[in-house]
């Protein structure tokens, strides 16, 4: 093989190589503008989707009727309406949703007493607000009579819960209380623990009847009343022997005498410990 022959080869080889070295970078300048448009393309859409009026809350959002913008979940005290007047407190400014503070608006929301705690949801697309409120549990109704509307209700934990929210719909299931207010018994200062016992003896007072009851008088304050749904039960005074003199309701009410005169019966009488008597209609 001669030395021409061998100097013609590798300078075409070397040609060859010079070539495929051009088409690399001239691929990878084409890569590197590829990538450049679509880094703009992505910072134009950004910049898009940033100013996009979706992102931002109708100034009238509070007054339309489109239930979409501002969604309430969790309330059966409170109504939407009396939640959004709330809201309406916090101006809604003239930003994207994501730069608005829903801390603000839960505190406007807060500051309804049966509310114990409110969050809210940002969501666009469109830009519109879930509201979840947390309330108080309701177990007492107070009223003056027993044909009488509500005047004040108790939360579980001893919370007041004033008329402007009564009457409650028919998902929330308390029991009613009759009480002036008065006689040294104002239910505006009853505490948690008067709640609760209030709670516990109703319910305890159920379970040994076997009856609903329809309300717990305590408007002569020694000498309470119970009235359930056959009957009406004198309870006398509420002491420490109360739960103990109530578990004898259930033995009273299965009696047959009981039975057969309960037509007749005007109340059953447990006021006394040792002591059960029937007070018949005259």
């Amino acid at each position: 093989m001669s030395d021409e022959y061998i100097i013609e080869r590798r300078m075409k080889q070397q040609k060859l190589r010079r070539k495929a070295r051009r088409g690399e970078i001239m691929l990878r300048r084409i890569y590197k503008f590829i990538r450049f448009l679509i880094l703009l393309f992505i910072i134009y859409l950004i910049h898009r989707l940033a100013g996009s009026h979706y992102w931002y809350l109708s100034s009238n959002i509070y007054n339309s009727k489109d239930i979409k913008r501002v969604e309430i979940l969790g309330n059966r005290i409170v109504s939407s309406d009396r939640i959004i007047t709330e809201m309406q407190k916090h101006e809604i400014p003239n930003e994207p949703i994501y730069k608005i503070n829903p801390s603000e608006i839960a505190r406007e929301i807060e500051q309804l007493s049966p509310i114990k705690k409110a969050f809210i949801r940002r969501y666009w697309c469109p830009a519109r607000l879930v509201v979840m409120v947390e309330e108080v549990n309701p177990i007492i109704t107070v009223a003056p009579s027993e044909d009488a509307p509500d005047v004040a209700a108790f939360g579980q934990g001893g919370e007041i819960i004033s008329r402007e929210y009564l009457p409650f719909n028919h998902n929330v299931n308390t029991y009613k209380v009759l009480s002036y207010g008065t006689n040294g018994d104002d239910y505006e200062k009853w505490d948690t623990e008067k709640v609760n016992y209030l709670y516990k003896l109703a319910k305890s007072i159920e379970e040994y009847s076997e009856e609903k009851i329809e309300y717990i008088d305590l408007r002569i304050p020694h000498n309470a009343f119970v009235q359930l749904q056959t009957v009406k039960v004198k309870l006398g005074e509420l002491d420490v022997s109360l739960f103990e003199r109530i578990k004898s309701l259930k033995g009273i009410l299965s009696s047959p005498d009981i039975i057969r005169l309960k037509n007749r019966t005007k109340y059953i009488d447990v006021s006394w410990q040792k002591v059960k008597y029937v007070n018949l209609e005259e």
